[in-house]
């Protein structure tokens, strides 16, 4: 069965019911099957969104590439996003776009804070100082388009701040194109622990936004867009960890 025909109307009008307003900075995550067949092709839903906040909002995408901690050079200008969702290929694409610089978790942007948030450089993408940390000082919403909350990577955020079990710091050193000439530089990241294989389930998170009255979520055909503030996303979810390390993992040990 064809997926019905969507609009840009459409998606403006269910952005408009979430509360997405002008002068707005949005961090999204997408998965577009299930909202329809977007009339003229998806760049529909890029322009939906940067219509409704405006010149004012800003728009966050995350871009990762997944090739620096291979040992393959890594160029933020022209590595595309992997995995990611032809959304955030799309906004890592748009001729206004910049990437943040952390190699191995950089985010693509568009609007007035591109400048702030590209400058950063820090040896994580979640520490503080980092354009996540910038995120949230900046009063950010989550927007879901079609994805569900188990693609939020801010939840990696919270994890560094719990220092979960699951995870620990690895470094990794790689070239990295900046500026125009290409740097040896190490970053870090809180990688998961092979030992454990953890399988995160952030159901419980959305859950208790809801209970909370911080989850909006308007249906567009077969699927959802969501929205809340990223700071309730991490309060909630540093609370979670707070009382349980292991709270967000479903295979948890046995001995644990």
């Amino acid at each position: 069965m064809p997926l019905p025909t969507v609009t840009q109307a459409q998606v403006e009008a269910a952005l408009h019911a979430l509360g997405i307003q002008p002068g707005d900075g949005l961090m999204t995550h997408s998965a577009l099957q299930l909202l329809g067949q977007p009339e003229g092709g998806p760049e529909l839903y890029l322009r939906a969104v940067l219509n409704a906040i405006g010149p004012a909002g800003t728009l966050v995408a995350p871009t990762y590439a997944f090739i620096f901690h291979k040992g393959i050079d890594y160029d933020p200008a022209s590595a595309p996003s992997k995995d990611m969702g032809v959304f955030a290929e799309l906004v890592r694409q748009h001729p206004e776009s910049r990437r943040t610089r952390h190699p191995m978790q950089p985010l693509s942007v568009i609007g007035p804070l591109t400048e702030e948030l590209t400058a950063l450089d820090t040896h994580s993408a979640y520490e503080p100082g980092s354009p996540a940390d910038h995120l949230l000082a900046h009063d950010f919403k989550l927007l879901l388009l079609g994805a569900d909350i188990q693609a939020v990577s801010m939840v990696h955020y919270s994890e560094q701040r719990a220092s979960v079990p699951y995870r620990y710091w690895k470094d990794f050193t790689g070239r990295i194109r900046l500026g125009g000439e290409w740097h040896t530089r190490t970053y870090g990241m809180f990688v998961r622990d092979e030992k454990y294989d953890a399988q995160l389930v952030l159901k419980p998170i959305q859950t208790e936004l809801e209970r909370r009255g911080q989850w909006q979520a308007v249906r567009l055909n077969f699927g959802w867009l969501s929205t809340c503030r990223l700071r309730d996303f991490v309060a909630v979810t540093d609370e979670l960890l707070a009382a349980d390390p292991w709270a967000l993992v479903s295979n948890r040990p046995s001995s644990i």
